[in-house]
């Protein structure tokens, strides 16, 4: 890995160029030969040594991002007021949010059919 510290919101503003990556209603999405041409295209961006350590720098943002946005949907659902709603601290979260809100509205619309 180079010298360089990793940048996330440098990362994401390249990942979001690549909705085959992220974007769960594109038909390349599901296009293997896409998503890894956009991997080749974000490793040099990312200063990671190689795909498998790009795939877990993605898999770790994705799971931050998940987890903060599960709790600020908690922190909604408990009764409390609009000044108690959890605000996620990382600089990077709204960035993120602007794009990968798609795919947690997905998410949502697919669960709602479940019974509780």
């Amino acid at each position: 890995m180079s010298s360089k510290l990793f940048d996330t919101i440098e990362f994401l503003k390249s990942y979001e160029e690549h909705p085959c990556l992220w974007n769960k209603t594109i038909p390349d999405f599901h296009n293997r030969l896409k998503r890894d041409a956009a991997e080749e295209q974000l490793l040099p961006i990312s200063g990671l040594a190689n795909i498998k350590e790009l795939h877990a720098k993605i898999r770790s943002i994705r799971g931050t991002y998940n987890q903060e946005v599960a709790k600020i949907n908690k922190s909604m659902r408990t009764g409390s007021g609009t000044s108690d709603i959890y605000k996620p601290k990382l600089q990077w979260f709204s960035y993120a949010d602007s794009f990968l809100r798609k795919n947690v509205d997905l998410n949502m619309q697919t669960e709602s059919n479940l019974v509780s």
